[in-house]
């Protein structure tokens, strides 16, 4: 449990080297964000598709994946709207709209330390991917939330400080769906799905659609490799 505990928190805290590598350099360009974005959506597809729904379906009751996969949609759905409507309401400051993306960032680390949980259930290397995945595109998050805040006026140390106690959300993710797998063993099938679902949720709403905005064409290009990789990781 602590090997994927760190491996997690790992995980979590690239959101922080996405807030550093913005202090670097502030200017990346759209072809190489596209890239990035796209290689993020093709581990984490390759993931679901050849680990965590043949797991939920073909080992456990089909049903009850179905139903996980719904949950994990919705969640996320549901907590964007929420976010959306309060951003609506909400100061339009640069520091307000940082906090608001800050926000977001974290209801999404909890599920997604739920993912990793359960793939290691599976396999300790589906776990260790779906970290590697959720890495990648915490990178960027990262940049999302450090941009606004930067523009506002707030200390890089002080934003640093944020963002890294942001990461700890994706650990204590980890955590409470290892709990649940441990206390509750035949909820397995569901939070298979419900991971799916949220890994689902991440690339065809939020990480596909902002990398076709940087670069539709690029995007193809990350997408095959993390493909690929997990492909050839799986399988051979």
């Amino acid at each position: 449990m602590t090997d994927l505990l760190i491996i997690s928190l790992m995980a979590g805290l690239c959101t922080a080297v996405g807030a550093v590598l913005l202090f670097i350099k502030r200017k990346w360009s759209n072809r190489s964000l596209a890239v990035f974005l796209g290689l993020a959506s093709g581990v984490m597809i390759a993931v679901v598709l050849f680990d965590m729904l043949p797991s939920a379906f073909l080992f456990y009751e089909k049903s009850k994946g179905l139903a996980g996969i719904l949950a994990g949609i919705v969640l996320l759905f549901m907590a964007d709207k929420i976010l959306l409507a309060r951003a609506s309401g909400y100061s339009k400051s640069l520091i307000g709209l940082g906090y608001l993306i800050m926000l977001g960032i974290a209801l999404h680390d909890l599920p997604e330390g739920i993912a990793i949980a359960m793939g290691s259930e599976l396999k300790d290397r589906t776990g260790a991917v779906i970290a590697l995945g959720i890495a990648i595109h915490n990178i960027p998050e990262g940049m999302a939330i450090a941009a606004p805040l930067i523009m506002g006026g707030m200390k890089r140390r002080s934003i640093l400080l944020k963002i890294s106690l942001i990461a700890l959300v994706t650990p204590a993710g980890t955590l409470l769906g290892q709990l649940a797998v441990n206390s509750v063993p035949q909820t397995m099938p569901f939070l298979l799905g419900f991971a799916s679902g949220i890994m689902l949720y991440l690339v065809l709403f939020q990480l596909w659609p902002q990398a076709g905005k940087k670069g539709p064409r690029a995007r193809w290009l990350g997408f095959i490799a993390g493909l690929v990789i997990i492909f050839l990781a799986t399988f051979i």
